[in-house]
């Protein structure tokens, strides 16, 4: 959900006050700072709980608060960690990485435990990551055309895998992969 959409006019009734405890005056301002902050993070893009509770603290409001809002947030839907997750496993496919920096990503965003590596086992399984390699592998074959040295390519190659982050067996089979076409390209040219 996007909170662009939302006028100004209705940021204070979103929250509602009637099931929270009463507050003095200071506090219920600290909360719609807090509560206009949170808003106006999540109206860029989706969030992790541990994103935003991150930033509304460094931005200086209080853990209690914080608190009260994460809860809010949560009961509102707006802060999903699944939908999280889901959205840079495929954010991080399309850009065509690998395993361990989606993994990397996921626990960057403070998304991290069994569920999570589960849903990045069954997002991302071992013959996927290696149709990603290999899409990718190639693309970067294609830019290192105009060095003559084989070897020096495939060291590349491998570099560009590794910062990747594909694994290592699935780095060991695009590279006997290249080295086949490799041959059958030398074939061919003779």
């Amino acid at each position: 959900m996007h909170f662009s959409k939302i006028s100004s006019l209705a940021i204070p009734t979103i929250f509602s006050y009637e099931n929270s405890r009463p507050m003095c005056n200071s506090c219920d301002k600290a909360y719609r700072k807090a509560q206009s902050s949170a808003l106006r993070i999540l109206s860029h893009r989706e969030h992790s709980v541990a994103e935003l509770t991150q930033k509304l603290i460094r931005r200086g409001h209080a853990v209690d608060v914080v608190q009260r809002i994460i809860a809010e947030c949560l009961r509102l839907n707006y802060l999903d960690d699944q939908r999280v997750a889901q959205q840079v496993l495929a954010r991080m496919k399309r850009k065509g990485l690998g395993i361990h920096r989606v993994r990397s990503e996921l626990l960057r965003k403070g998304l991290a435990g069994a569920e999570f590596e589960h849903e990045l086992r069954e997002s991302m399984s071992p013959v996927e990551e290696q149709i990603v390699a290999v899409r990718v592998s190639v693309k970067k074959w294609e830019s290192l055309k105009h060095d003559s040295d084989p070897k020096k390519k495939k060291l590349r190659l491998l570099r560009f895998l590794r910062s990747r982050g594909f694994s290592d067996s699935v780095i060991v089979e695009v590279m006997a992969a290249m080295d086949i076409e490799e041959d059958a390209d030398r074939q061919a040219n003779d």
